[in-house]
């Protein structure tokens, strides 16, 4: 992934996909060409997530390029502004999305040609696990690729697994919405079983709150990140594996503290006839640890009258 001389079209082409770019964020809507509009949330990548693509162009500058989950194109046009800047698109950047001209009315392609970039990208409306295997036999080989396509486990890790073995030696595999707990294990499997490593993450978040994470950690996660591939391949017996969410178990121990914590509290309101403080306590005790069914049976029982409330905690009026 060297960096080459601009070529002449570059700064043109930059500064038109900067444009559309710009108008898009600013006016925060898609227009297909079948007249259907839509807001770019939350399909689109943020602003802060984009500069952290084209800058992971600029500062690898690859030859070639693939992404899966087009979205609104916003992704797309990140991708080929750093790479123009780094140098050029030395060949058409590969975008995969089936579901581009069906659920997104086209409008991501409508974006990319609007910005004068058709010609610079090569689109697939298959399955990425359809074509990413055909990819492979062809021998095809790629310095980047971005994957933002099905977000469960199973969909995103069989998208790891090909991009392992589409990627060079070296090279970069991005991936969005990484602060998720399936997109973050199959990330964790990178890293403990194939040796990958970490390249750097973007957050939007001005805090480190731990927004939509189910467990508490020291350290949020970032929202977008990046990791390199290792120059050789580890060595991996036949029934080799490294656990990979080893590291969950703290932040279920402590979410389970802190529901019991809560439960407590619950209990000690729901004795004293205080159903509408004990409600609360259940309520925060289950949000911190949903696995906790006992909770949820206590929740309902705020509903109860206060005599029989009393009498299934187990204790007497008094105590």
């Amino acid at each position: 992934m060297a960096h080459a001389a601009p070529a002449p079209y570059a700064a043109p082409a930059a500064a038109r996909i900067r444009a559309q770019i710009d108008r898009l964020y600013r006016e925060g809507i898609v227009h297909c060409d079948d007249g259907f509009t839509k807001s770019l949330y939350p399909t689109s990548v943020t602003p802060g997530r984009g500069r952290f693509l084209g800058d992971l162009m600029r500062k690898f500058g690859p030859s070639a390029t693939l992404e899966v989950g087009m979205g609104w194109g916003l992704s797309t046009l990140h991708l080929l502004e750093g790479m123009l800047q780094a140098g050029g698109v030395h060949q058409p950047h590969i975008v995969i999305d089936p579901f581009q001209n069906t659920r997104l009315h086209g409008g991501a392609l409508r974006v990319i040609r609007e910005a004068g970039a058709a010609d610079l990208i090569e689109f697939h409306e298959e399955p990425s696990e359809i074509l990413m295997p055909k990819l492979v036999a062809q021998g095809r080989r790629f310095d980047f690729i971005f994957i933002d396509g099905d977000h469960r486990f199973d969909g995103a890790f069989v998208d790891l697994v090909f991009a392992h073995k589409l990627l060079n030696p070296g090279g970069v595999v991005a991936l969005d919405d990484t602060e998720r707990d399936p997109l973050y294990l199959a990330c964790r499997f990178a890293e403990t079983n194939w040796g990958y490593t970490y390249e750097g993450g973007h957050s939007d978040r001005a805090t480190a709150a731990p927004g939509r994470h189910r467990y508490r950690r020291a350290r949020p996660r970032a929202q977008i990140a990046a990791w390199r591939k290792p120059l050789h391949e580890l060595e991996r017996g036949q029934l080799h594996f490294v656990s990979f969410v080893d590291d969950f178990t703290p932040y279920i121990r402590a979410n389970r503290l802190d529901s019991n914590r809560l439960a407590h509290q619950g209990l000690v309101a729901l004795r004293a006839g205080d159903r509408a403080a004990a409600r609360r306590a259940f309520g925060a005790a289950i949000r911190q640890d949903p696995a906790h069914l006992k909770n949820l049976f206590r929740y309902f029982r705020t509903y109860l009258p206060s005599g029989m409330a009393r009498l299934l905690t187990g204790r007497s009026k008094r105590g």
